[in-house]
């Protein structure tokens, strides 16, 4: 039987973890260094950090993984974690988590004596209470597609958590690990949610190192230090406050103004200059992150393959890693990039001018119709540009319509889009963000793709707990995907975090713990 205990954890995927850390890409600290420079970490200060999208929502059953990431993994922590690129869940705040021998229920252990902020006690009834709302259809949680294998939740004591699986998952601890993709993890105040109700932002209670202080639309959100932290250290920072800055550029010059203390980036251009200031520390993350453009299969002219492949053969993409990334990324072919534990050797069809040129006149003269298209994008990507030359170079007829961030993510959700630029996030594993997006039931699956043969792998592989075979069965859908082509990857995507001098993480020391574009701040300090 597989484990997850904080004795004898299951080795998942030992084998993945190792053959990691051969590829994993660093990118040094310019001028300061990695925070063990400074010695031992010391206690107090303010951490001001900078992002680029408010705070909307604290309710796990509510926000979006993303925007939440930051405050949420501060105020909540998570049941289970992944600790760095490629390793197994581990235990967190709960102490073990145990399947049956085909998988089908999962036995969670809870510690005794754990407090929620709001003084309230956290057990195996709160963590039964916020899967519940999970699994509830009328709470329309954006975290129930993680749990969709759940049937139902026991807890028939304190400290216990049963959970009953409707489909076999041998995955679900991953599902309740710190990921960049859900909030499933996050256990919230009962207590706090029944009382405050649509107010409960206000009021945001968990076990994490930090509690809320003040959040409110418009204004910063700020975080003080936890005294009932469950966690054998203390956290080291006295308040966190994070700053709304949309603009990449105006959140870098803030840092180097000594406004801000901590961001993160994607833009290139930023993380080049933050390499070459010697007055700033700079991180380059290891992720999974990678840029692509998503065809909606269920129209024309996505419905035809031939134009598929003519949108991946138009595209150079040295050039848009040259002309757009810094030389800070590089082409992307299939879904895992080389530094994930999944790569595999798989890739779309490369660049070939002439035979993208051949597919849109094949295509053209049995339609009678121009390859046109809408290319819906949002205006902080970069690539748009370079992409729309690339592609009427080889005949399309492309109209870009960029679109504010928040109305291009809902209308791509809502597959109103002819073609969408789209970055895959980084993921834990491909049984979570990639199944949802790629599977015919993904609730993110808007490109309308449906394969029988990939769902089977996707499925078998959600049914093993080896990593070799479930590398394999992914390898198999992969290769399906460079096929079918509902994603055309580009570029990896760069992600960057820039900090003053005086900010120190063990995160910072250690890039594949990086492996989303939203930092965390549990483990930051700050020298004095």
């Amino acid at each position: 039987m597989t484990t997850f205990g904080s004795g004898g954890l299951g080795r998942l995927r030992t084998a993945m973890a190792a053959s990691v850390a051969g590829v994993l890409l660093f990118a040094g600290c310019s001028g300061g260094g990695s925070s063990s420079d400074s010695g031992d970490p010391q206690s107090g200060g303010t951490l001001k950090v900078g992002m680029s999208s408010e705070v909307t929502t604290l309710d796990p059953a509510k926000g979006s993984a993303n925007a939440m990431a930051l405050t949420g993994y501060a105020i909540y922590d998570t049941l289970m974690k992944v600790e760095k690129l490629g390793d197994e869940p581990q235990p967190n705040i709960a102490e073990s988590m145990e399947p049956n021998a085909d998988f089908t229920e999962w036995t969670m252990k809870l510690p005794t004596g754990l407090k929620f902020s709001d003084g309230t006690p956290f057990d195996a009834a709160a963590v039964k209470f916020n899967m519940d709302r999970h699994l509830d259809p009328k709470t329309a949680s954006t975290a129930a597609s993680l749990l969709s294998s759940v049937e139902s939740v026991e807890a028939p004591d304190a400290t216990t958590v049963v959970f009953h699986l409707e489909q076999a998952y041998a995955g679900l601890p991953y599902a309740l690990s710190y990921d960049g993709s859900g909030t499933a993890g996050y256990i919230a105040s009962p207590t706090a949610l029944q009382e405050f109700g649509d107010d409960y932002t206000s009021h945001a209670a968990g076990v994490g190192p930090y509690k809320l202080e003040s959040w409110g639309p418009g204004k910063d959100t700020v975080l003080v230090r936890n005294p009932e932290y469950w966690g054998e250290d203390e956290p080291y920072l006295d308040k966190v406050q994070i700053r709304l800055i949309e603009d990449e550029q105006a959140r870098f010059q803030a840092l180097q103004a000594g406004d801000i203390d901590y961001a993160p980036t994607i833009n290139p251009t930023i993380m080049l200059q933050a390499k070459n200031d010697a007055s700033v520390n700079f991180v380059q993350g290891v992720g999974s992150d990678q840029d692509s453009i998503v065809l909606n299969t269920t129209k024309a002219p996505f419905d035809d393959i031939r134009v598929r492949r003519a949108v991946s053969m138009a595209l150079d993409r040295d050039e848009i890693v040259e002309l757009t990334k810094e030389g800070m990324a590089e082409p992307a072919v299939n879904l895992f990039p080389e530094s994930d534990p999944f790569h595999d050797d798989h890739e779309v069809p490369g660049f070939d001018l002439d035979e993208a040129k051949k597919l849109v006149e094949e295509y053209e003269a049995e339609t009678g119709k121009d390859l046109s298209f809408n290319y819906m994008c949002r205006p902080t990507v970069n690539t748009t540009d370079v992409i729309e030359r690339q592609l009427t170079e080889a005949g399309f007829d492309v109209t870009v319509d960029v679109q504010e961030s928040t109305t291009a993510v809902s209308n791509f959700i809502a597959g109103k889009y002819d073609a969408a630029c789209w970055t895959m996030a980084g993921f834990l594993t491909p049984d979570l963000l990639p199944y949802r997006f790629f599977h015919s039931t993904g609730d993110l699956n808007s490109a309308g793709f449906a394969n029988a043969e990939f769902d089977k792998l996707a499925d078998d592989a959600r049914l093993t707990s080896d990593p070799a075979e479930r590398k394999e069965l992914w390898g198999q859908a992969d290769g399906i995907l460079t096929e079918e082509l509902p994603w055309v990857w580009t570029t990896s995507q760069p992600i960057g975090f820039v900090s003053s001098k005086k900010v120190h993480s063990a995160d910072l020391d250690d890039p594949s713990r990086l492996r989303y574009y939203v930092p965390t701040v549990n483990n930051v300090w700050l020298s004095k």
